[in-house]
C-alpha cells in the first residue's frame, strides 16, 4: 500500500480529487443556484410552444410568439417554468426509471419530433397526383347505389308458396292502379327495415335483404312498373325501382382534394419511415432468446 501511495499518478489523482471537492464546497451556493435556476428565452419558448401545439413549423411559432401580449408571454413563461421545475424534481427523484408510462410518453415525443421532417418534403406536382391516382384508382371506386321502394309479404307469417302467390296478386293491383312511389306504404306488410331506399349503397341493400335480392334488384330496369316478386331473407318483395347507378371510379378532377390529401399523407409516412430507419441504423439488435 505504501509503495502504491508513492506512485506519482496516484498522488496526482488524489490531489485533483481534493481540489475538486474543495471547489464544490466553496462554490456550493453557485451550484445550488444553477440547479434551481430556470432560464427562459425566446428559443426556449419557441420550442415549448411547438411541443404544446404538436407542430414543428418554426416560422409559425415565431409569429405566434411575437404577437403575444406581455400578459400572455408571462403566462407562457409561468407555464414553462412550472413544468420545468416539476420535471427537474421528478428526475432528481429518479421517477423516470422503469416507468412504462414515461417510456410511452418519450416514444410519443420522439414520434412528434420525427414528424418535423415533413417540412422537407417536396411540394406535390400535378404529375405526382395523377401518378398516385392511377396507382390507387380502385380505392376511390364509388359503390353501386339504387333508389327504390318496395311492398313486402312475409314468408314467416305465411308459407313461402302462399306469400309468393299473395305477392303476385298484389303486383297486379299495384300496376293496375299505377301506385306511385309515395303511396307504397299503404300496401303490403310491415318490413323489419325501411320501406323507401334513396341512393343506398349495394352493401347496405345486401345487408337488409340478402345478396340474391341485391343482385336481382340491380339487374332490373327503372321505370313506373312494379317488378317482382323478388325473394329476400324475410319473404317476397314487389319493387318500384326509380334509380339504378352502377359502381364507377370518379375522374381525378372530381376528387382532386381527396387524392391530394391521400398522396400527401403517403409522402409524409414515407418521410417518417425513412427518418426512423435512419435512427435505427445506429443500433445493433440482438435477440438473446432467439434460436
Amino acid at each position: 500500500m505504501k509503495k502504491l501511495i508513492k506512485e506519482p499518478l496516484i498522488q496526482f489523482l488524489c490531489v485533483a480529487l481534493l481540489l475538486l471537492l474543495g471547489e464544490r464546497l466553496i462554490n456550493a451556493d453557485a451550484y445550488a443556484y444553477d440547479q434551481y435556476h430556470i432560464e427562459v428565452d425566446d428559443a426556449v419558448l419557441l420550442q415549448y410552444m411547438q411541443l404544446r401545439a404538436k407542430t414543428f413549423r418554426p416560422d409559425d411559432a415565431l409569429k405566434a410568439l411575437q404577437s403575444l401580449s406581455a400578459e400572455d408571454r408571462q403566462q407562457l413563461v409561468d407555464d414553462y417554468s412550472r413544468e420545468e421545475a416539476l420535471f427537474r424534481e421528478a428526475m432528481a427523484l429518479n421517477l423516470d426509471k422503469n416507468d412504462q408510462i414515461i417510456r410511452r410518453r418519450l416514444i410519443q415525443k420522439m414520434d412528434y419530433l420525427v414528424q418535423g421532417f415533413y417540412d422537407e418534403a417536396e411540394p406535390l406536382t400535378e404529375e405526382d397526383l395523377r401518378s398516385y391516382y392511377q396507382a390507387h384508382r380502385e380505392e376511390y371506386k364509388k359503390p353501386a347505389s339504387a333508389t327504390f321502394t318496395h311492398v313486402f309479404v312475409s314468408s314467416e307469417r305465411h308459407s313461402i308458396e302462399e306469400a309468393k302467390a299473395m305477392a303476385v296478386d298484389l303486383q297486379k293491383t299495384l300496376n293496375a292502379a299505377k301506385v306511385p312511389f309515395e303511396n307504397a306504404p299503404r300496401y303490403g306488410e310491415r318490413f323489419l327495415y325501411n320501406r323507401n331506399y334513396v341512393n343506398r349503397d349495394d352493401d347496405e341493400i345486401a345487408s337488409h335483404f340478402g345478396e340474391p335480392f341485391q343482385q336481382q334488384l340491380f339487374a332490373l330496369e327503372t321505370g313506373d312498373q312494379w317488378r317482382g316478386p323478388i325473394q329476400s331473407t324475410y319473404g317476397w318483395h314487389l319493387v318500384l325501382l326509380v334509380k339504378n347507378s352502377p359502381a364507377y371510379i370518379p375522374p381525378l378532377e372530381e376528387i382532386a382534394s381527396n387524392v391530394f390529401a391521400d398522396a400527401q399523407r403517403e409522402e409524409q409516412q414515407k418521410i417518417k419511415r425513412q427518418a426512423i430507419e435512419k435512427l435505427m441504423a445506429k443500433y445493433q439488435i440482438s435477440d438473446a432468446g432467439g434460436h
